[in-house]
């Protein structure tokens, strides 16, 4: 099972006093190396958002805050509680020692007597010499001492205003928090703090694993960010024989230029984010502050199966963690009150010892340096033994706040050497890789026989149906024949019991049971691997390939409706793949097969669950239609893919301002702003007459190549899909009429008929209908590719 271990080597870890690595846990049957610090970015992924969409900042993200934020959570702190009962006591010991020192503190600051500093100073050394085996020095003292001075501004005296002192107090003291950046030195001072505590802490059984401490930098743009957004705080992962002294930052950085320190945050190193805002009334800015931030925490690590945050608003303090569809944040933590800086500082104890599994990571996922890879372990078929691959190259990033979190990578079963030095190659095309790699979270069941969008058993199928048909060879990934459910076990160190991970797992009975209440779905995680590589579309060269590489997609759709019985469901730029022949030539590739359905299951339910990506989603699907879906949605999905592409591009280099075609693109950003009500209306508007549609031809971008070939095919898709059918189905809009309500007398709104509904009992005709469309315009495209 992935992530098991053996109670002995759980003990013998604790006794000899190593520590635990910030994301990979102790494994010694395998023998893989343990990784120092979260896995890294490798290559070049691909992000819809990051590529299509330049401000991602006016992105509105309240919508998102209504549905997956569940604010008021009780035991967010205790997720991160060791599951062992010596890690849980060595947890209350050192929350109790931290949190009585914190309150001597501020008894000795609030104190009138004129020697407060001298008595906190024995404070200090009164808890080093009942808690720690460190050497008591000076230098120490004064440097607990600092680090609290410059958090209690933050924390008013009793009966004074905020950072009010006597003239008797020092400077630090004195400061008066009148603004947000007043702010990120006192927090980062208190976490550094908790920090040093936890570490000097070592008359314990059981040993910390980690140290979570802040960033020195704040407000600042973390270093491998692709955007100009300034993270308050960072945390990150660091080691227990890290014991430099933490820098203060001068308080006069407030008024000047900020003092640039070398430890700034980095997206690949952060653990959580911590946003700060100086009013209360500010905290849904600072949730969605913090929800931008952490999304691009999921594209750069992809070891992540839930991340960690916080926001803090004045003195309230609300834990975070972010899920595949949820956001549960904790009750309030207020830094005024001992109650509530006891329940913060366990929260850090609690990270400080916990298994890393806890913090988020994935276990099964590391980074070995020597080669340079990553190494990815999955179960096999039996589920008693574990195949290990190694990959340099993402193919597909969790480019999305909420969803599956689905990641790709090329693999391969053979551990690749070293990269040579004077190979001129690119690390990961020195790698000979023939294994596809999926992780994702999908909703399922917790019994895996009643998961009826099983992965792993519509591939089987697939694989095993489309052998003799050769026209799609190639475009669907082939299902290794080891490969088991795909649904990722761990196994307690503890009790030796194995758990699926699940979300219900990873929060906890007590905690899932309050998300289930609000209508929160249960998602588990699987890891899948099979033969078939491609490439991401940014890899196409140009129209013509684009349209080569969709139509081979829809034909490998339409073969695996006609002879598997399959409805794929999620058709998105990150489900096509390119890959290229021998010869150069670029060909198409289908994958992620999560939310498929049996077409002939009348039991699966419709639209339960809304997948995709917003702007490719079907308008059924945005409004949650009761309708049974069917082909025509993913061929709806294709139309928005294509006129996304044509108006946007599918990388960096075809985007309109690399292109020279001057113009600012505005009517497809409804296609993925707003309520996914408003989104659906808009859809609807834009299909429904030749006219609206041409609207949004006209912002196509004019300088691609050949992107006449792309007007002419979007014209005849939405042609086949709106317009070719008797009179009373043309058009998307709905037939509404105001019919007075019998019982009440009121005019209400009634639907007549729905286009879309109608249209749904012809799919095969209409099907068979676009893909000739397709396949004619991919012929044309091919021709202009031999010119």
């Amino acid at each position: 099972m992935i992530g098991s271990s053996s109670s002995s080597s759980s003990s013998s870890s604790s006794s000899s006093g190593a520590e635990e690595q910030p994301v990979s846990t102790p494994r010694p049957k395998r023998k893989i190396e343990e990784m120092e610090t979260p896995v890294r970015r490798l290559g070049d992924p691909m992000g819809v958002y990051g590529v299509f969409v330049a401000n991602s900042r006016a992105l509105n993200l309240k919508p998102y805050m209504r549905e997956y934020l569940k604010p008021d959570i009780k035991g967010i702190v205790d997720v991160a509680s060791p599951g062992d009962i010596t890690g849980k006591d060595a947890v209350t010991r050192t929350t109790n020692s931290i949190a009585k020192l914190v309150d001597d503190l501020f008894r000795s600051r609030d104190s009138s007597a004129n020697d407060r500093e001298e008595r906190s100073k024995q404070s200090i050394r009164d808890w080093l010499s009942r808690n720690s085996k460190s050497r008591m020095t000076k230098k120490l003292v004064d440097h607990l001492f600092s680090l609290f001075s410059q958090f209690q501004p933050l924390v008013p005296m009793k009966g004074k205003a905020n950072g009010r002192r006597s003239n008797k107090g020092k400077a630090a003291e004195n400061t008066v928090v009148k603004t947000e950046r007043d702010m990120y030195n006192p927090v980062k001072s208190f976490v550094s703090f908790i920090s040093q505590c936890i570490r000097l802490q070592s008359k314990l059984k059981t040993p910390p694993k980690r140290l979570i401490k802040p960033f020195e930098k704040t407000d600042a743009r973390p270093k491998d960010s692709e955007h100009d957004w300034r993270v308050d705080i960072a945390l990150k992962c660091a080691s227990l024989k890290d014991t430099s002294l933490s820098r203060s930052v001068p308080r006069n950085a407030a008024v000047k230029e900020p003092v640039e320190l070398e430890d700034r945050p980095e997206l690949a190193d952060t653990f959580a984010y911590m946003e700060l805002k100086y009013h209360e009334a500010d905290m849904d800015n600072a949730y969605a502050q913090l929800f931008r931030y952490t999304k691009e925490l999921y594209m750069a690590q992809h070891d992540r199966r839930f991340i960690w945050g916080m926001v803090m608003c004045n003195t309230t303090v609300h834990a975070c963690i972010f899920g595949p569809n949820y956001a549960a944040a904790s009750k309030s933590m207020k830094l005024t009150t001992g109650t509530g800086r006891k329940d913060f500082i366990r929260l850090f104890v609690n990270w400080s010892f916990c298994d890393s599994r806890k913090l988020g990571y994935d276990p099964a996922i590391s980074y070995d340096y020597a080669s340079q890879c990553l190494v990815i372990q999955a179960d096999s078929s039996d589920n008693k033994t574990t195949k290990t691959f190694y990959s340099r190259e993402v193919i597909v990033c969790a480019e999305r706040m909420f969803g599956r979190h689905t990641r790709c990578f090329k693999a391969t079963a053979t551990k690749p050497d070293q990269p040579g030095e004077n190979d001129t190659r690119k690390p990961h095309e020195q790698m000979d890789c023939n294994i596809f790699i999926k992780t994702a979270w999908t909703e399922a069941p917790e019994n895996a026989a009643a998961d009826g969008r099983d992965e792993v058993r519509h591939l089987s199928k697939i694989t095993d149906r489309l052998k003799s048909v050769t026209s799609v060879k190639g475009m669907y990934p082939e299902l290794c024949d080891d490969c088991n459910s795909g649904r990722v076990c761990f196994t307690d160190p503890v009790s030796g019991k194995s758990y699926e991970d699940t979300s219900k797992t990873v929060l906890g009975d007590d905690v899932w049971s309050q998300l289930v209440d609000r209508n929160t779905a249960l998602r588990v995680h699987k890891h899948i691997y099979a033969r078939g590589i491609g490439k991401p579309i940014k890899y196409i060269r140009s129209v013509p390939e684009f349209i080569v590489v969709a139509a081979d997609v829809m034909r490998c759709h339409w073969e695996i409706i006609g002879n598997c019985d399959i409805l794929h469901r999620d058709i998105s730029v990150n489900n096509m793949l390119v890959r290229r022949n021998s010869n150069g030539e670029a060909r198409g590739m289908l994958i992620d097969f999560d939310h498929s359905i049996a077409i002939s299951n009348t039991d699966e339910p419709t639209h339960a669950e809304r997948t995709g990506t917003l702007q490719f989603m079907s308008i059924s699907n945005l409004e949650k239609s009761e309708l049974k879906p069917t082909a025509l949605d993913d061929w709806e999905s294709m139309l928005y893919i294509l006129c996304w592409v044509g108006t946007f591009g599918w990388n960096s280099k075809t985007r309109p301002d690399k292109t020279g075609s001057g113009k600012a693109p505005k009517k497809l950003h409804r296609w993925h702003q707003g309520t996914l009500e408003e989104i659906a209306d808009a859809k609807r508007t834009d299909l429904d007459s030749s006219n609206n549609f041409q609207q949004i031809i006209s912002e196509f971008n004019l300088g691609l190549g050949n992107i006449g070939l792309l007007v002419n095919l979007v014209k005849k898709l939405r042609y086949v899909l709106i317009d070719k059918c008797s009179s009373n189905l043309r058009g998307a809009l709905k037939q509404e009429d105001l019919i007075p309500n019998t019982e009440t007398g009121m005019l209400e709104v009634v639907v007549f008929s729905d286009p879309f509904e109608e249209r749904a009992a012809k799919w095969k005709e209409l099907s068979e209908s676009l893909l000739t469309v397709l396949e004619d315009s991919a012929q044309q495209a091919r021709e202009q590719l031999r010119k």
